[in-house]
């Protein structure tokens, strides 16, 4: 392991023209903005930059607010149709993005193409079938013009000036930022009354919200000194220790004890309790740490005893990872709906060497090779490679 610097840089830092604190990682779900489509300007997203700490993940600082997710509203300006999805470039007044809308999986069972509108129809029921037949005839009416809706809009693709309703993650293709589309639909608004009320809208949650600074509860941001708060504290400072070397690709919890600025955080609440830590104590803590990193899939434990990998480091994991669920995107059972993320723990860990990964993980794996457009999740928890 390298070695780390005599001082740890602490995320919660505060910058003399800013008046709040970055949050450390472990701490983001706090912010109700991590997790949700902020409805924001394309300008700001645009601008802003990686959460401090963490470059590897695509997530960005709006002041001291973790932003993955956004939620747009556009003027389409360019359309680029492709295979499998349609690039379009919307613009708000504020700027320009693009954005990845992926076309809808749909694949006839009739070899007919486009169904006409008579079939599946009730129309022609027998008045002696029973009510239970009716209803599937229903049932199955509805879906098929569900279908033929999807084919209608893969052949009419959205125009030049359309509005465009964008939901999706924030990511970078080739150097440029756009938005991998987990939702998008056409807005037909020919006075701007939906674009005049959202804008207002939006102007009042910068007001209420984004604009101000997220700060953590009192009881965290103090020092606590009982047992869980020393080991909360040291998660913190481990997880941005390994943000901050980016030469450490693993490392064992003995090797963490000889970095001073982690040290530190165990003599500080050694002296505010008045008591004495013996080695097997500090082992203990530093333990229970790394197994707060673990459980947040920042780490994993490998197939040697006690050593730990970083897994934003760790090519052979991604790759691992991204062939499992090209793999299994190739069967019959799993080429429609996609491939739970359980089922693919339980065929990485097939491998001896991936042997101690953790579902949290995998979960982190598939939502980086999500936002690199490697796959694409199908529903909840279930994803497909294309």
């Amino acid at each position: 392991m390298a070695e780390g610097p005599s001082t740890l840089e602490s995320s919660s830092q505060v910058d003399n023209e800013k008046s709040y604190s970055y949050l450390p990682q472990t701490y983001w779900g706090l912010d109700p903005l991590h997790r949700a489509f902020v409805k924001m300007f394309i300008r700001d997203v645009l601008e802003m930059d990686n959460y401090p700490g963490h470059p590897a993940l695509n997530v960005y600082a709006y002041k001291n607010h973790p932003i993955s997710r956004v939620d747009l509203l556009g003027w389409v300006v360019r359309v680029e149709e492709r295979e499998k999805l349609f690039n379009y470039a919307i613009d708000d007044g504020t700027g320009v993005i693009g954005c990845t809308c992926w076309k809808p999986r749909v694949q006839s069972t009739t070899g007919k193409g486009l169904i006409d509108d008579n079939d599946y129809s009730t129309t022609g029921a027998s008045t002696s079938a029973n009510s239970a037949e009716q209803e599937f005839a229903e049932f199955l009416a509805s879906k098929m013009q569900e279908i033929k809706k999807c084919v209608r809009q893969l052949r009419q693709p959205v125009k030049l000036g359309d509005l465009l309703h964008v939901r999706g993650r924030i990511k970078s293709y080739r150097g440029r930022r756009e938005v991998g589309a987990a939702y998008f639909h056409l807005v037909v608004d020919p006075t701007c009354s939906t674009e005049i009320r959202r804008t207002m809208e939006q102007l009042q949650l910068y007001q209420d919200f984004y604009d101000v600074p997220f700060q953590l509860p009192r009881c965290q941001e103090g020092g606590d000194s009982s047992e869980a708060g020393v080991v909360k504290s040291l998660q913190d400072a481990i997880a941005n220790f390994l943000s901050t070397n980016s030469t450490v690709l693993n490392f064992e919890i003995k090797e963490l004890a000889t970095v001073d600025s982690l040290m530190a955080i165990v003599q500080k609440a050694r002296k505010e309790n008045d008591s004495t830590i013996n080695a097997k104590q500090v082992f203990s803590l530093f333990t229970r740490a790394v197994g707060g990193l673990e459980e947040l899939g920042i780490v994993y434990k490998s197939d040697k005893d006690n050593l730990y990998v970083v897994i934003d480091r760790d090519a052979t994991l991604e790759s691992s990872v991204l062939d499992i669920v090209r793999r299994e995107s190739q069967k019959p059972k799993y080429s429609e709906s996609g491939c739970h993320y359980r089922h693919i723990l339980d065929c990485l860990r097939t491998n001896h060497r991936f042997s101690g990964v953790s579902p949290n993980v995998v979960v982190h794996i598939l939502d980086k090779l999500e936002s690199q457009s490697d796959v694409i999740s199908t529903s909840e928890n279930y994803y497909i490679a294309f």
